[in-house]
């Protein structure tokens, strides 16, 4: 036996003997970790299929809420985006609240849906850009009643910046505004949204259309301030 062949073989039966104290000592240890690990593959495996299955059900019950709104039966659709919005996965409860929301402004329960609609816009677990859309559905709502100051603080926050919902905002301020005979916010508001490049096309061009009532109802009101 050469020097090289009996070096490996103290080598190997050291190693050897290492392992199998390293076995007596840990290799339980080593078994039950194996076993855990596999378990938690196959629970996070079993976790995602649930969530799935889950998702899939959601989205083809709210299809057909969506169905019986649209052409047959309200108040099935009604019950059904009920039980989304209370048991459904996150995002399915958001659209359903939306929904619920809108069916009761459509059924003329403004105080209701301006509610609904305040919920969502305060809700931190609801998107930003939803939160956005909450808020400007519940000043549409308001557009009426509300004072130009209520207005402004409901839409403060979306006109600041560069929140994609800015131009539907200044737009709502710039009615408020002109509704309240108050014309230069509104010709302030309307001249910032033809100042902003990212105003969309139809939206500008009924900045313009009112910026040339409020010019044209100018005179008039300087005549009935001057009797």
């Amino acid at each position: 036996m050469s020097d090289n062949s009996f070096f490996r073989e103290v080598d190997e039966a050291v190693r050897h003997d290492q392992y199998k104290r390293l076995w007596d000592r840990f290799g339980v240890y080593i078994i039950v970790f194996a076993a855990v690990l596999i378990a938690g593959v196959a629970g996070y495996k079993g976790w995602s299929f649930w969530k799935e299955r889950e998702s899939q059900r959601a989205g083809a019950e709210f299809v057909q809420a969506m169905v019986l709104e649209n052409e047959s039966d309200p108040a099935k659709a009604t019950e059904a985006f009920e039980t989304l919005a209370d048991d459904g996965p996150h995002g399915y409860r958001v659209l359903s609240r939306f929904q619920l929301a809108a069916a009761q402004a459509k059924a003329g329960e403004t105080d209701n849906a301006v509610t609904a609609y305040d919920a969502l816009a305060t809700d931190g677990g609801v998107d930003p850009i939803l939160q956005g859309l909450a808020t400007l559905q519940a000043a549409t709502l308001r557009l009426d009643k509300a004072d130009y100051a209520e207005m402004e603080r409901r839409l403060k926050g979306l006109i600041e910046g560069n929140t994609a919902w800015r131009f539907s905002a200044r737009e709502l301020l710039g009615l408020s505004a002109y509704q309240h005979k108050n014309m230069r916010t509104a010709e302030e508001q309307f001249s910032a949204l033809l100042g902003d490049q990212g105003t969309p096309p139809n939206m500008r061009d009924r900045a313009n259309m009112m910026l040339a009532l409020i010019v044209s109802s100018a005179p008039a009101q300087s005549s009935s301030t001057t009797n």
